[in-house]
């Protein structure tokens, strides 16, 4: 028993302290008993030496985890701030977009507003060349459009109606072939005037009909029904104008007031603004 004492402690591992292997002898009642106990500590640090083990290698896979999921943190970080960079890179090219589409406006109005003090100087030509400058070649006045889609739609040619048709043409202020709406319904024979898609109509009688089957396609899902009732009831310029800036014909332009802030400016002059 004493030999097997001696080399229980001396080969004792270090998760097992030699003061329990003594212990162990101590209190042991036979060589049995005794064995039983050594046998126990080892089992016990023998558990330990997993555990350990365990414990380490899971260390080591939190570690990889965490390299990981820094690795991710980082790349997203970096896709976020690229995220930030383009949204103010739009934010500064639309800001752009907007002082250029204000200042071109302020010149348009500045503009009629020559036009209608010099109007008993100029000569017809003058007007004219203005109107086309506005428009484009191919076009008819603000006011000649003006009546003939209202005649399309059966509304009546009031004034109302007058101002807020010419108010809209101007309000898109393009130069499209026969195009004053802008609209990107295509015809047979139409071409592409911007990377939007508004067309250039090869008559006045083909962007008319296309304006008319853009209206009657969205009547109810794009709200361009309740404009031609507006029209056909002769309603204040300015409430067709909402019915018009409500629709989705260019939903959200102009914050929200296209249409709406031309219509005093052509209410305060129809006859200019419909010679153009």
């Amino acid at each position: 028993m004493h030999d097997t004492v001696v080399d229980a402690f001396m080969n004792s591992p270090g998760g097992l302290a030699q003061a329990d292997v003594l212990g162990a002898f101590l209190e042991a009642s036979s060589m049995v008993d005794l064995q039983d106990r050594l046998a126990l500590g080892d089992a016990i640090v023998a558990d330990r030496e997993r555990a350990v083990a365990g414990l380490a290698a899971a260390k080591a896979r939190l570690d990889v985890r965490a390299r990981t999921l820094d690795g991710a943190l980082a790349a997203q970080q970096a896709t976020v701030q690229e995220l930030r960079v383009a949204q103010e890179e739009q934010a500064n090219a639309l800001a752009s977009e907007q002082a250029a589409l204000a200042q071109l406006s302020e010149t348009r109005d500045r503009i009629v507003t020559l036009i209608a003090r010099l109007k008993e100087r100029l000569h017809a030509e003058d007007v004219a060349a203005v109107a086309r400058a506005f428009q484009g070649a191919d076009h008819v006045s603000y006011g000649d459009w003006a009546n003939l889609l209202l005649r399309i739609f059966s509304a009546p040619t009031c004034r109302e109606n007058r101002v807020v048709v010419v108010a809209w043409q101007v309000q898109e202020f393009t130069q499209a072939a026969w195009n004053p709406l802008a609209t990107t319904h295509r015809m047979p024979g139409s071409t592409d005037f911007n990377g939007a898609g508004v067309q250039n109509f090869i008559s006045l009688e083909q962007g008319l009909e296309a304006t008319k089957e853009t209206i009657q396609n969205g009547w109810d899902v794009y709200g361009y029904g309740a404009i031609v009732t507006s029209l056909r009831r002769c309603a204040d310029a300015s409430t067709t104008a909402t019915k018009i800036a409500a629709s989705s014909w260019c939903s959200g332009c102009v914050d929200g007031n296209y249409v709406v802030g031309v219509v005093p400016k052509v209410e305060a002059d129809l006859e200019t603004y419909s010679s153009l």
